[in-house]
């Protein structure tokens, strides 16, 4: 099958899932011309990456991820999710961010981590909470939609919405883990 085919079906999967429990907005697949197994999957306006609505909220969620297809697999490069209160960039309340491979040699950032936009009490740690990296494991899609909806009042489509979450993640632990 051709590298666009896969990254295709892949997107196809994806955008189904997220047609079924959170919103109407679909994923393009957007080719790399200087790579031809490399695709971006994201929401666009014109060429421009834009957050989708989620259902029954006024939050919304940004989702670009990049691919590189090996055969008939997948394997995602980077990805960024961010959580959001409007199209605003500075809107953002969590960004998950993931890099398969170190951006730079002195990148000193866990390659899997999360964002939050916070701000600490009085007496806290004079730390930015927006600009620390919180290491996490790699973060599925799934999981950030199910977050939307327990902790923000995103609205399900379906009532077996986690069910149909936790079998997409179940069915790509398969995959990851298959020889």
């Amino acid at each position: 099958m051709p590298p666009r085919s896969v990254a295709q079906a892949f997107a196809d999967h994806l955008n189904s899932l997220l047609n079924r429990t959170v919103t109407d907005a679909r994923l393009t697949v957007i080719g790399d011309p200087s790579h031809p197994a490399r695709f971006t999957l994201a929401c666009l306006r014109g060429t421009t990456p834009i957050s989708l609505a989620l259902h029954g909220s006024s939050v919304r969620l940004l989702v670009v991820q990049t691919l590189e297809v090996n055969g008939e697999h997948c394997q995602t490069l980077t990805y960024q999710y961010r959580l959001s209160l409007g199209e605003d960039k500075r809107s953002w309340l969590m960004r998950w961010e993931y890099f398969r491979h170190r951006p730079t040699p002195a990148y000193p950032y866990p390659l899997a981590h999360v964002h939050v936009n916070a701000d600490l009490l009085p007496g806290g740690a004079d730390a930015a909470l927006a600009k620390l990296h919180i290491p996490t494991r790699r973060v599925p899609l799934e999981l950030v939609l199910w977050h939307a909806i327990a902790e923000w009042g995103v609205e399900p489509k379906r009532d077996d919405w986690q069910t149909l979450l936790e079998d997409s993640i179940d069915e790509f632990e398969r995959r990851r883990l298959a020889p």
